[in-house]
């Protein structure tokens, strides 16, 4: 009764063979075909409608210019798994449908990765483009890092998938695979020391592309943050590539996240200027600072801070709001030709090293070389400097007002910490 349902509903000629295949078998091939090229078309419009209602403008722009990436890969892995479903169903000769679910089944592996590969690209294209939008430097090195990563793990997946396939023991392989790690893992510690450093800078970021750092003995700009080393940029122009974890285990200063550039030096003047001039010296250094826009206005010295050998001195300690070494020494120099003008217009000498030889003349028998000096007139110095003395200068009575050490501030203070004496 079937074989007569069958030769009614099923034409003679579908028995029919050419090359040793039937016509029945061509059609289902043809059906095969068909429905692989369906199932793409729907999931490549499912998708597109998909991205088109979550993404902004700018994203469906750039995913319309990476479908095509995708297209041929989902198309090859579409057509791999029609294969390995709908084969069976054509009853071909065992031998036959075994090479040809072996064949699809690595053809899907290949397209897998490469669809892997495909989606791995767009991803790192998204995050480059956001990378970008940030300030730190330090997401545009990591960006390509994740991008290895990431395809290096599709790749060791695929080829288990395909080693499964043709047969080995994929189970036995992974143990061997961890006793082989485990001893390459101890002859290979300062390997992954510095893999874990390079972990470590990403995570914690203690500085980024293009900052100025000293680590140990080398300073200079970071050039390159990798997971085993970093370059780093020395100002003799020569490249140090350092372990990552030789800069986990050691102190980082990032010169580069100053907020302020500290300027501190000391002004020798001639020791013949008056006690006038000093005080209107130090009073103009102020004055200099508080107009100089570089400079910050809420902490600054300026002092008479001692007598040297040959000079006067006058500490000028102040901080420059620069974000490079270049702005930095501009502002100085511009700071360092105003005092230099300055001193020039208050008569004010610099010191340099000098020695005075006093030749005196030995005294003859008559002169009085015991002369006693007047003791009252001493006292009348003294007390004239004193509290109630009208000699010496006062603090709260300078030159001129307003500019002194602490000036007068609002409320709200700007931020930044008030540095110590001695940091930089």
């Amino acid at each position: 009764m079937e074989d007569t349902l069958s030769l009614f509903l099923v034409p003679h000629w579908f028995k029919n063979t050419y090359i040793g295949i039937e016509v029945e078998q061509f059609i289902g091939i043809g059906a095969l075909v068909l429905v692989a090229a369906a199932a793409h078309l729907f999931v490549a419009l499912v998708l597109r409608l998909y991205l088109r209602a979550r993404l902004a403008q700018e994203d469906r722009k750039f995913w319309d210019r990476e479908r095509a990436r995708l297209s041929r890969a989902l198309l090859a892995l579409i057509t791999a798994i029609t294969v390995i479903v709908g084969f069976p169903t054509l009853t071909f000769d065992s031998s036959i449908e075994k090479v040809v679910i072996q064949v699809a089944s690595l053809s899907g592996a290949v397209a897998l990765v490469v669809l892997g590969f495909r989606g791995i690209d767009i991803l790192t294209d998204v995050l480059q483009r956001r990378a970008e939008k940030t300030v730190s430097r330090i997401d545009d090195q990591l960006v390509p890092l994740v991008n290895t990563t990431l395809k290096g793990l599709v790749v060791l997946l695929g080829a288990l998938f395909v080693l499964g396939n043709l047969g080995v023991n994929v189970t036995s392989l992974l143990a061997g695979l961890g006793l082989g790690g485990l001893a390459v893992a101890l002859a290979a510690q300062d390997t992954i020391r510095n893999l874990l450093g390079g972990v470590t800078i990403f995570a914690d970021r203690p500085f980024q592309v293009g900052d100025w750092v000293v680590v140990d003995e080398i300073e200079g700009t970071v050039e390159h943050v990798g997971f085993r080393s970093s370059r780093i940029r020395t100002f003799y122009n020569s490249v140090v590539s350092v372990p990552n974890a030789r800069i986990v285990d050691t102190h980082v200063d990032n010169m580069g996240l100053r907020e302020w550039r500290r300027y501190k030096t000391t002004l020798a003047i001639a020791y013949h200027s008056t006690p006038s001039q000093v005080q209107a010296f130090v009073e103009g250094v102020r004055a200099l600072i508080r107009s100089n826009p570089g400079m910050r206005k809420d902490y600054y010295i300026v002092e008479f801070h001692g007598f040297g050998a040959a000079s006067l001195d006058i500490l000028v300690y102040c901080f420059i709001n620069a974000p490079n070494w270049n702005d930095e020494l501009r502002t100085r120099h511009i700071l360092n030709l105003d005092i230099m003008r300055l001193a020039e217009d208050l008569g004010v000498e610099f010191a340099f090293p000098t020695q005075t030889l006093h030749v005196a003349s030995m005294p003859s028998p008559e002169q009085d070389v015991s002369r006693e000096h007047d003791r009252e007139q001493l006292k009348r110095i003294i007390e004239g400097y004193g509290p109630s003395g009208q000699t010496g200068q006062r603090i709260d009575t300078p030159l001129t007002a307003g500019f002194d050490n602490t000036p007068d501030l609002p409320e709200e203070r700007p931020t930044g910490r008030t540095p110590a004496m001695g940091g930089e």
